[in-house]
């Protein structure tokens, strides 16, 4: 990057009134440029405030606050200054102006951000963090944006670096020294080490992984066999959806979609064709081409949900769904938060419904509850909805870092964490399966390297490790 020569400056703060304002300077020329404009005994050391004045005019005096920062020690990683004054807009555009016509130049918009990207004081999901601070439209979204501030994606792969030289050291000198005199090396310890690596590599790929949506909303897909009461359940949580509801299985086979807001967060919820046979007596089509069509429908619609959508397994409490039925739907959306729905709770009210669920003679064994939640819900009465949606809002991914992470990297620290989950089951062979967890782990730790651009000699890294802990040989 060319050398930076110019000093910039904007505002900090919101626009419009306030009870207080900042302007920020940054460049070789911020401290100097102040100066000229204001009156101070001299600017103050970091982390400390100085009292100065500015000369509005010929006997107005606004008394203001000045903090500032040294390079390489600050926010852009240059000379910075801000000015701190009460937060009346004419007077922080007459600052800005007097600022630049001593020398300063109008920043550009995220020019602050784009130069500590420069000079190396943020990394890139730092930076991109600010930007999705600034336009959060919620608490969850500004904490994970701040998440991303405070630790970005180089402190990320950092951490899993250095668990995974931990472990390194530690299965290489208990493979390879186990003759020797290494005592050090204990069941307990190379069990917290591998522990340490497999959590640092389950906590990256939570992080790149999960991608928080480009146009804020938080995707929920309808998922249940037909005549569950999906269509009932779209229409009690997106109320004014223009849909229609039959008591005929089938009737739903495009995807409707609807906008709703709960909780401060904005949602898309998705409904579409039941998936499986029908439940209950409900009526069944008969026609063969009809059956087609809808088997047609429903793929299509597990086929379309969203990678990161929150998945409500919709059934009629009335007629549970067995333990493979179950399962064959879950297996329809792979990877998805899903929470088990339990509609028509209403028609317990009098037992009739319990009743005629325990005496079903089709032979088939109600299904134990395997998904989180397990929530009853009356969308026809609008019972249990709160707790649905508070569910709902649990289970979203929360927005986090861009993917910025390589398939290749991903699949290697994945197969880290299948190779340490391995070593550290119980009931295996921890010594046998070792050196394997070795080859993945360095695997994994080459790409981390490569995505990094970055060449370190790790053979000697895991030495200097080793003989830094033990006394080999003595």
């Amino acid at each position: 990057m060319p050398e930076i020569v110019d000093t910039i400056v904007a505002p900090i703060t919101a626009a419009g009134q306030g009870e207080r304002a900042a302007v920020r300077l940054s460049g070789p020329r911020a401290r100097a440029i102040v100066q000229r404009v204001l009156t101070c005994a001299g600017l103050p050391e970091p982390g400390r405030r100085a009292d100065a004045s500015w000369q509005l005019e010929p006997g107005a005096a606004i008394p203001l606050w000045v903090l500032a920062w040294r390079a390489p020690r600050s926010l852009t990683g240059e000379d910075v200054v801000e000015i701190h004054l009460r937060g009346w807009a004419p007077l922080v555009t007459e600052l800005v102006r007097r600022l630049v016509s001593a020398g300063a130049r109008p920043a550009e918009r995220g020019e602050f951000t784009r130069r500590a990207l420069a000079l190396g004081r943020i990394d890139l999901v730092q930076a991109l963090a600010v930007g999705r601070l600034a336009a959060a439209r919620d608490v969850e979204q500004a904490q994970a944006a701040a998440g991303d501030l405070v630790a970005g994606l180089e402190t990320r792969h950092a951490h899993l670096r250095d668990a995974i030289l931990d472990a390194l050291a530690l299965i290489e000198a208990h493979v390879d020294f186990e003759e020797e005199d290494t005592e050090a090396v204990t069941r307990s310890a190379l069990r917290r080490a591998l522990e340490r690596a497999r959590d640092a590599a389950r906590t990256l790929l939570a992080a790149c992984g999960a991608v928080a949506p480009t146009d804020g909303e938080t995707d929920v897909a309808l998922l249940g066999p037909p005549n569950a009461g999906k269509s009932q359940l779209f229409l009690a949580l997106c109320p004014g959806a223009r849909t229609t509801v039959s008591p005929v299985a089938g009737t739903t086979r495009d995807m409707l979609e609807a906008r709703v807001e709960s909780g401060g967060r904005r949602y898309r919820v998705l409904d579409g064709p039941g998936v499986g046979d029908p439940v209950g007596d409900g009526p069944r089509p008969d026609d063969e081409g009809a059956s087609t069509l809808d088997r047609r429908a429903a793929d299509a619609f597990a086929a379309s949900v969203p990678r990161h959508a929150v998945v409500l397994l919709v059934e009629d409490v009335t007629a549970p769904l067995t333990a493979e039925q179950r399962a064959r739907l879950v297996a329809c959306v792979p990877g998805r938060p899903l929470l088990a729905v339990r509609n028509k709770c209403d028609l317990l009210a009098d037992g009739t419904a319990g009743e005629a669920a325990r005496n079903r003679t089709d032979g088939r064994t109600p299904a134990v509850s395997a998904l989180p939640g397990d929530l009853a819900v009356s969308a026809l009465a609008g019972e249990g909805l709160d707790p649905l949606w508070a569910a709902v809002a649990a289970a979203a991914p929360v927005p986090r870092a861009p993917d910025l992470a390589t398939e290749s990297e991903r699949e290697a620290v994945g197969q880290a964490v299948e190779r340490l989950s391995e070593a550290l089951d119980p009931g295996g062979d921890p010594d046998a399966a070792l050196p394997v967890v070795a080859v993945s782990l360095r695997d994994a730790l080459a790409l981390l390297d490569d995505s990094r651009a970055v060449a370190p000699d790790v053979h000697d890294e895991i030495l200097e490790r080793i003989f830094a802990t033990f006394c080999v040989g003595k």
